[in-house]
C-alpha cells in the first residue's frame, strides 16, 4: 500500500484501519474508528517519550482534573501503540505486552468515568472494553504498513508464536507455502 497516493497521513490509515477492520469483521463505533485513525496519525507525526507511563499516571494525581484527563489520554493511547506496532520488541524488554495492556484498560477505563456526556466516552468505554481486540488490530495495520519485506524467516517465527492471522496472509503474500492444519495438528513444523 502506497502512502503517496493518499491525499494525508490520516486518509492513508484510514484506509488501512477500515480494510483491517473490515477483514476481522470488527464491529466498532464511527466515532471510534476515527478515533483511532487520528491517534495513528498524531504517532506517525510524533515520536514516544522514555518517560515511564505509570509514573506519569501517578504524578497526574497530584494534579487539576484538566491534567489528570490529558495524561489518561496520553497513556490509554501510547499503551495502545507501542503494544500493537511494537509487540515484537517488548518481548526483549523488562515490561511486556501484558502490562502495556493492564495499563491501557486501566488508563481509557478511569477516562471514560471522567467523560459525563460526551461521546469520547464511548470511544474510551469500547477501547478499556476490548484493549487486547484493538491492540491486534493495530498489530495488523502495523503488518500493512510495514513498507519492506523484512526478513521472512523472522516473520515465520513470529508466525509460529502467534498464528496471527494478517502474519500468515503476508507470508502466503510473498510466496510463503503455509503449513496445512493438519500439519500443524499432527506436531509438524511446531
Amino acid at each position: 500500500m502506497d502512502v503517496t497516493a493518499h491525499s494525508s497521513v490520516d486518509a492513508f490509515f484510514h484506509e488501512v484501519l477500515t480494510e483491517t477492520l473490515g477483514r476481522r469483521q470488527a464491529e466498532v463505533k464511527d466515532v471510534t474508528e476515527s478515533y483511532l485513525v487520528s491517534l495513528l496519525g498524531e504517532f506517525a507525526r510524533s515520536t514516544i517519550t522514555d518517560e515511564p507511563l505509570a509514573l506519569k499516571w501517578l504524578e497526574s494525581s497530584h494534579g487539576s482534573p484538566a491534567d489528570r484527563v490529558r495524561t489518561l489520554k496520553e497513556v490509554g493511547d501510547t499503551t495502545l501503540y507501542v503494544a500493537g506496532f511494537f509487540a515484537e520488541s517488548l518481548s526483549r524488554k523488562l515490561v511486556d505486552s501484558e502490562y502495556y495492556i493492564g495499563l491501557g484498560e486501566a488508563a481509557y477505563g478511569e477516562l471514560a468515568s471522567r467523560m459525563s456526556g460526551s461521546s469520547l466516552r464511548e470511544v474510551y468505554e469500547e477501547l478499556a472494553a476490548d484493549f487486547p481486540g484493538f491492540v491486534d488490530v493495530l498489530a495488523e495495520v502495523r503488518g500493512a504498513v510495514s513498507m519492506g519485506t523484512g526478513d521472512v524467516a523472522a516473520l515465520y517465527e513470529q508466525w509460529r508464536r502467534t498464528r496471527a492471522e494478517w502474519i500468515e496472509r503476508r507470508l502466503r503474500r510473498l510466496g510463503v507455502v503455509m503449513p496445512s492444519q493438519t500439519d500443524t495438528e499432527k506436531g509438524y513444523l511446531q
